[in-house]
């Protein structure tokens, strides 16, 4: 399962299709493809939907009732960052469907941490994703490419628990 701006920040990276070394096919919800309007994101998932290695996933009334009750237990909670209707339709469909859901919002994962219904429900962001791609000096190598094509800065505290800062 895949949300909006992990496919934007991916499409602007390079070697984005190292991506399906991992995954053979991603998942992204109905709801959350309308999020995406721009350049080079709309390319890269018409290439993806064509190749059928991106699949769009229709709405489904029990996702929805899921989604509604996350979104509220995530945006109520002020320990929490806030979280939008289409991501937590995706996180509700990456629950329901087992699958792990990747994004590059701090929200989701966050909430796993503290809302119980969340518990077991993977949530991965693009430094994690680089992680399971890469090891050793190319891992520090394609973050750095990463973060110089996308424009996106992790933290220090993420790049030290992985001894790259």
């Amino acid at each position: 399962m895949v949300d909006a701006c992990f496919l934007i920040n991916w499409s602007r990276f390079r070697q984005r299709n190292d991506l399906f070394t991992l995954y053979s096919r991603l998942v992204i919800p109905s709801v959350v493809f309308v999020e995406v309007k721009r350049e080079p994101a709309r390319s890269f998932i018409s290439q993806l939907l064509a190749t059928k290695t991106l699949l769009l996933a229709p709405r489904i009334a029990s996702v929805d009732s899921l989604a509604l009750r996350l979104f509220e237990a995530i945006n109520s909670d002020p320990n929490l960052p806030s979280i939008d209707p289409p991501e937590a339709y995706a996180l509700a469909f990456a629950k329901v469907a087992g699958l792990p859901f990747l994004t590059d919002n701090v929200a989701p994962k966050a909430a796993t941490l503290f809302i119980r219904e969340l518990s077991g429900v993977r949530v991965y962001d693009s430094l994690d994703v680089l992680n399971m791609l890469y090891s050793g000096s190319r891992l520090r190598e394609k973050v750095g490419e990463f973060m110089r094509e996308v424009g996106v800065r992790f933290s220090r505290r993420r790049l030290r628990e992985l001894g790259l800062a």
